[in-house]
């Protein structure tokens, strides 16, 4: 899944290019159109709203802006392809999400109860890559030659269950409630202990992975049946 929108020092913000790759339109045509703002509003507008930037794609770099609610927008405003409505409100609930990140992530800081159950988390996640090391050197001696990426993998997959979205910044983590962060310690002590299991059977590596993710899935669909 793309990530709409990521934090740029401290602001939730999007790309030029990616507006373009999303909604259709060629990326040069989405800088002519950010180029005709700057006879629009003041330079002081513009520079708030658009940061000239680059990405490196296969060697080459090329410009690109980024962008924060108010420039996304503006330069969305009229455009009207056949992709655009959907698109609009997938930007905007991505706005949303993140300002709600930011935001969680201000009052956790300062909330003593989840930053007990914070300390908490960290020590059983502590404990969960201890047994994916394991699992790594399991997976290793059998023949795996990209173990190494199960840390990731197992990660992923206890988010996926949750239905949790990761971005770069702010740390995922840092912006769940006491709940949420209580839901993903019992995950990641689901993933630790059937990990383990899976091993003490000798199951093959592979295998081990697919049995972890559908305890993770069945510990997700339990908590969606609990909320209904």
């Amino acid at each position: 899944m793309v990530n709409l929108v990521e934090v740029v020092k401290g602001e939730p913000r999007t790309t030029s290019d990616l507006v373009g790759k999303e909604f259709g339109i060629a990326h040069n045509e989405v800088l002519k159109k950010l180029k005709s703002f700057t006879g629009e509003i003041s330079p002081v507008e513009f520079d708030e709203m658009y940061k000239e930037d680059s990405r490196l794609v296969r060697g080459r770099e090329f410009k690109t802006y980024n962008m924060n609610r108010d420039g996304y927008m503006f330069l969305v405003m009229n455009i009207s392809t056949k992709k655009a409505h959907s698109k609009k409100l997938a930007f905007i609930r991505a706005f949303n999400e993140m300002e709600k990140r930011l935001l969680s992530l201000n009052e956790n800081s300062k909330d003593n109860e989840w930053l007990r159950v914070r300390g908490q988390s960290k020590e059983l996640r502590l404990q969960q890559t201890d047994v994916i090391k394991e699992f790594v050197e399991y997976a290793t001696n059998q023949g795996s030659k990209s173990a190494k990426f199960y840390y990731k993998h197992v990660t992923n997959a206890t988010y996926k269950a949750l239905d949790l979205i990761q971005h770069k910044k702010p740390k995922l983590r840092d912006t769940l409630d006491c709940m949420e962060l209580s839901q993903l310690m019992v995950a990641e002590n689901i993933a630790k202990k059937s990990i383990k299991k899976h091993m003490n059977n000798n199951e093959h590596y592979k295998v081990v992975y697919e049995l972890v993710k559908q305890d993770l899935l069945d510990f997700g669909s339990s908590l969606m049946l609990d909320f209904k």
